[in-house]
């Protein structure tokens, strides 16, 4: 079965749950943590996809490594993927809680490029404008791209909003390689 039909059923189960017993925000909270660590610790996902290590060792370390962080709810559907050897789909699971999660929060993701960090008075008044124009809760994430050499460029949903000086610059030179005056020589 495809790891993305899986991840989505997966994910809207415990979406489902989480609703039914109140505690989305915990949960929710539990699987940004999740996919944190499945996105760092790379020894945690080597143990966790490989086959000669033992179903209760896996769970012993899920306990041990979340037990007291996460929901029992949380530590119980891990419990549950490794049991179902569904584990190795966990990090898929997490982001696609995380867009179900927003959606069912009426969140909305902004990708900010900047040559350098921005200070956080500068992404608090981005926030508060973006909140403004597209009337909903905005989560900004700033990503590093020197390619955009200053300036900045937003991408949310389909929407692309580039401030960036190479986009200034290649609509220069854009302008420059039309040549709209002819030599009278």
């Amino acid at each position: 079965m495809n790891s993305t039909i899986i991840s989505s059923r997966y994910a809207r189960s415990l979406m489902d749950l989480a609703i039914e017993q109140n505690s989305l925000e915990k949960i929710g909270s539990d699987m940004s943590l999740i996919k944190k660590v499945c996105g760092e610790n790379m020894i945690l996902n080597a143990i966790m996809r490989n086959p000669n290590i033992n179903i209760g060792s896996k769970k012993n370390i899920v306990r041990d490594l979340f037990g007291k962080e996460v929901d029992k709810l949380t530590l119980d559907f891990i419990i549950l993927l490794i049991e179902k050897r569904r584990i190795v789909y966990l990090k898929e699971i997490a982001n696609e809680f995380k867009n179900l999660y927003n959606i069912q929060k009426g969140i909305k993701v902004a990708t900010i490029y900047v040559a350098r960090s921005i200070e956080n008075n500068a992404k608090d008044r981005i926030i508060h404008l973006l909140e403004k124009e597209f009337s909903c809760k905005i989560e900004l994430i700033e990503k590093i791209d020197t390619s955009v050499i200053g300036g900045f460029k937003i991408v949310i949903d389909d929407k692309i909003y580039d401030a960036s000086i190479s986009k200034q610059l290649q609509q220069l030179k854009k302008s420059f390689a039309k040549n709209l005056y002819e030599k009278g020589f």
